[in-house]
């Protein structure tokens, strides 16, 4: 006969198992008592995206607190050049290169 001991690990560790195996949405990271979150972008180095929001702007840096180098409109692609961490784009597009935020774009 098993034992409930047994069967508790043997379920703790069917459930750690999907929990490491499935992907991450967000990661929410404490800086300094500021909130910063990491967001896991699908896009890769190459592919081409386009501004999903209604507007978006295209910035000098991976940042809100950055220079806004030019306004994108929705439907507007860009050429991925790389993917930061914290989930921004460093683009090549028709109003020039810049960042944009992952979120943005699809």
């Amino acid at each position: 006969m098993t034992s409930i001991r047994g069967l508790v690990s043997v379920a703790l560790a069917a459930l750690l198992a999907v929990a490491v195996s499935a992907p991450a949405q967000s990661l929410t990271l404490t800086r300094g008592g500021e909130l910063a979150t990491a967001e896991t972008v699908a896009a890769k180095a190459g592919d081409t995206v386009k501004v999903s929001a209604k507007t978006a702007n295209l910035r000098s840096g991976p940042s809100t607190k950055t220079k806004k180098v030019a306004g994108l409109a929705k439907g507007t692609k860009l050429q991925v050049v790389e993917v930061t961490k914290s989930g921004w784009l460093k683009v090549k597009g028709p109003q020039g290169n810049g960042f944009v935020s992952g979120k943005l774009v699809r």
